[in-house]
């Protein structure tokens, strides 16, 4: 591999001094793969910075006065990287052989494609693959594929998507637009998906690479669904609030003409289930900080909109609602979730050939 097509790694890190030795011990052992291998810590206060600089002198850090969110983390990446070919991947997530040459290899076969992420499989549980790319939902959220799934069951063909996930993806700077970067109102959540729906907009390709396999570990303590079982408090506020602003700032006009009927049910049934689970007041959180920012909101959306030169029936797919089935409490809930699907998946069949 020729120094020129070496990629920098990054590695984005916020009180990650648990997973940072594994991770990092990992990406050394590639080194020979990379042109640096840069940490992006997003002003840890639990000495992660100290222990790089300890045990991995070899290894860049760049020091992020407070935490901006994995989305403002990846933007200082974007910004410091040497090169124009970033590797990006979180503070638990040990890399492979085969991930950084397949993830490189898809982006050099496809001069279209600005950015390429990697198959995600469980570290607990190498046998699964927990998703390997990412499409948008017509109700705004993500879609993964092939989640849950067992990886000999996977192709390995590369597919082009119309969303973004970030726990392990490669991007390439001198493909993407020069003025488009993470939006870090998201803070948490959707962060990843937003930038990857907007990209797209815009025409560069994004790409989901099965055989980059790399292996995921615990996740964000405190916000981690595998860790905690449930949602937390703070997932729960950035799910509502950042899905309202994801469908306000991408969805063209027409599509939420033809979506409002939906959207209108979607919004009172999950108004219900809100009040249900003792979440009210995460909705209502949710609802003030949109309309207090919605000024800023429409500027975004009128540039999105004004830049953009694909179509949202280019990006947006149909489906079953994108949830985590094993949270419903109950025959009670899970029959209410059989309904919604099946109001969710009837719409589509019309209203997707009229977006």
């Amino acid at each position: 591999m020729q120094a020129m097509s070496k990629p920098t790694l990054c590695v984005i890190n916020y009180n990650g001094a648990g997973f940072l030795p594994a991770t990092l011990s990992v990406a050394c052992a590639l080194a020979d793969r990379f042109a640096a291998i840069v940490v992006i810590d997003n002003g840890s206060q639990d000495g992660s910075v100290e222990l790089i600089e300890r045990d991995f002198p070899a290894v860049k850090v760049v020091r992020l006065r407070e935490n901006l969110g994995a989305g403002g983390a990846r933007n200082a990446g974007l910004r410091e990287a040497p090169t124009d070919l970033i590797l990006f991947i979180d503070n638990d997530v040990a890399l492979t052989e085969r991930c950084v040459d397949s993830l490189l290899a898809a982006i050099a076969q496809n001069p279209k494609a600005a950015l390429a992420a990697a198959a995600i499989i469980y570290a607990h549980q190498r046998d699964t693959m927990q998703y390997d790319g990412a499409e948008c939902h017509f109700l705004g959220m993500q879609t993964l594929l092939d989640e849950d799934r067992p990886v000999t069951s996977i192709s390995s063909e590369v597919r082009k998507v119309g969303s973004m996930s970030t726990c392990c993806f490669i991007a390439d700077r001198s493909r993407l637009p020069r003025d488009e970067f993470f939006d870090e109102s998201f803070f948490y959540m959707f962060e990843d998906h937003d930038f990857g729906v907007r990209v797209r907009a815009r025409g560069p390709e994004v790409l989901s690479v099965p055989a980059a396999h790399c292996y995921h570990g615990a996740g964000t303590s405190g916000l981690s669904i595998r860790q905690l079982g449930t949602y937390s408090s703070k997932r729960v506020y950035y799910l509502i609030r950042n899905r309202w602003l994801f469908v306000l700032k991408n969805f063209s006009a027409r599509t939420l003409f033809v979506m409002a009927p939906l959207f209108l049910f979607y919004e009172l049934a999950q108004l219900l289930i809100v009040t249900k689970k003792g979440w009210i007041r995460h909705w209502w959180q949710s609802l003030t900080w949109i309309v207090g920012n919605l000024p800023k909101i429409l500027e975004q959306r009128r540039r999105i909109q004004r830049l953009r030169t694909v179509p949202d029936r280019q990006i947006l797919v149909g489906g079953r609602i994108p949830f985590r089935r094993e949270l419903t409490a109950g025959a009670i809930e899970r029959a209410a979730l059989a309904v919604l699907d099946a109001v969710v998946v009837s719409y589509w069949k019309v209203a997707g050939k009229l977006i």
